[in-house]
């Protein structure tokens, strides 16, 4: 019961151990924060790269004579654990504004941003199994929205903006929203979109390009830099602007809540396989897998580093130890000659070790925590003293800091950390267990 009590009494009656204590705590708090963000971050991305596809997509094999259409998607609809099943065709295309003689601008970096990846898609289905909806309703200006979100390719003509344009049957278009901030578009303005028809050879006969003229019906955000290069078109009329002869591109599968999308995946290929269509079958993870691999590897480095960092904290500890040893060589001499083996004087400063680990980890715990929680709030109130930005939201797709919090994983930081400290502290106190009381009575 002594350790406990003269532990306790070093413990309180040292400033510095105090020191010790917070900067294990800050460390702590550090390293739970950072790990929070990673993982909010990680997870926001997922959720925006999920959102925008179906759990599932089959892609024809190129080298192969396609299936039809009806085929796959009769093959896919027979599997239990698929819930739904859409197509679109896929085509690359530039565009320009109507009347505009140019299509490429002579900007390179602008120039990029006119080549888009024109998708013809059936909306009803798309709004049935993904988050089209959601990608629709995050468009918040009028001048930008659909009409209607339940039915995003109608248009109505009172909003086509160019009037000396007169469409009897305007083909709508859906475009990401930051496209057409970019280009100064809005809802109902008018776009030609230019394509090459499938089965023409650059050998030989001059190739001719397919043009056609779209109306805007509306913007879309997934809060994704992908956004940039999409366009939207009704399937009914991908046909005839660019002459496809294929009937799908992509098929879209969505599985059944808590099905695992890689047994799905493995047994749809080999359903696939043994009908004698050849495709390629890959859930989103694995479309997306370069792109979370290196969030992940980001989180893990900065991990790796905070880690090293808390380590190194954790020797103040040691020093404080071993400042304490020396400064107390005395008391150490009279608890020997008053009969305290080896082991109880080494276990005072051990449990010394323990008191400013075991607080500097709660502390460090509960501080991680709370800031994890309201991060937000303390950026909007440093952003406020200060008048800096901290977090810009132009170059994230958030709109505030992500965070995930994961208490298992924040109460092993705090118990590694702690567990590292008191042993990193196991040193002074043998060395003042092996200290000769007649030797310290005598210094003193």
């Amino acid at each position: 019961m002594f350790r406990v009590f003269l532990a306790g009494r070093y413990t309180v009656a040292r400033p510095v151990s105090y020191l010790a204590m917070v900067s294990i705590g800050l460390a702590i708090m550090a390293l739970i924060v950072v790990w929070s963000i990673m993982n909010g971050f990680l997870e926001q991305t997922r959720d925006i790269l999920r959102g925008s596809m179906a759990d599932i997509v089959v892609f024809p094999v190129q080298r192969h004579e396609p299936a039809p259409r009806e085929l796959l998607e009769a093959l896919a609809r027979e599997h239990p654990d698929v819930a739904a099943v859409s197509s679109r065709l896929v085509r690359p295309a530039i565009f320009k504004k109507y009347g505009s003689a140019n299509v490429v601008l002579g900007n390179m970096q602008d120039a990029q941003h006119t080549q888009l990846m024109v998708m013809g898609m059936d909306a009803q289905a798309e709004l049935a199994h993904t988050d089209l909806r959601v990608h629709l309703t995050n468009v918040h200006d009028p001048v930008f929205r659909v009409a209607d979100p339940e039915r995003p390719f109608d248009i109505a003509l009172k909003d086509i903006a160019l009037a000396e344009v007169r469409f009897n049957d305007p083909v709508p278009v859906l475009l990401g929203e930051a496209t057409l901030r970019m280009w100064g578009l809005r809802r109902g303005d008018a776009i030609e979109l230019v394509t090459l028809p499938d089965g023409m050879s650059l050998d030989g006969e001059p190739v001719t390009p397919t043009v056609l003229t779209f109306v805007i019906a509306g913007a879309f955000n997934s809060h994704h830099t992908d956004d940039n290069g999409k366009a939207y078109i009704p399937r009914a009329d991908f046909g005839d602007w660019a002459g496809t002869v294929h009937e799908l591109s992509e098929l879209y599968v969505s599985a059944k809540p808590g099905v695992p999308l890689e047994r799905l995946r493995d047994e749809l290929g080999a359903v696939l396989d043994s009908s004698g269509v050849f495709c390629d079958v890959q859930t989103w993870e694995d479309r997306n897998k370069t792109w979370l691999a290196a969030v992940e590897n980001e989180r893990n480095i900065l991990f790796v580093i905070l880690g090293f960092f808390l380590l190194l904290v954790c020797t103040i500890s040691f020093s404080v130890l071993t400042m304490l040893v020396q400064e107390k060589v005395r008391d150490i001499g009279i608890l020997s000659a008053m009969g305290a083996s080896s082991g109880g004087v080494g276990g005072v400063f051990a449990v010394v070790g323990m008191y400013i680990a075991t607080l500097g980890g709660l502390l460090g715990l509960a501080a991680g925590w709370a800031l994890s929680t309201y991060i937000n709030d303390v950026k909007d109130l440093i952003e406020h003293v200060f008048e800096i930005q901290i977090f810009d939201r132009n170059v994230y797709a958030f709109s505030e800091i992500p965070t995930a919090i994961n208490m298992d994983h924040n109460l092993i930081i705090a118990g590694v950390t702690m567990v590292a400290a008191v042993i990193i502290c196991l040193l002074p106190a043998w060395r003042a267990a092996r200290l000769d009381p007649v030797e310290a009575l005598r210094h003193e």
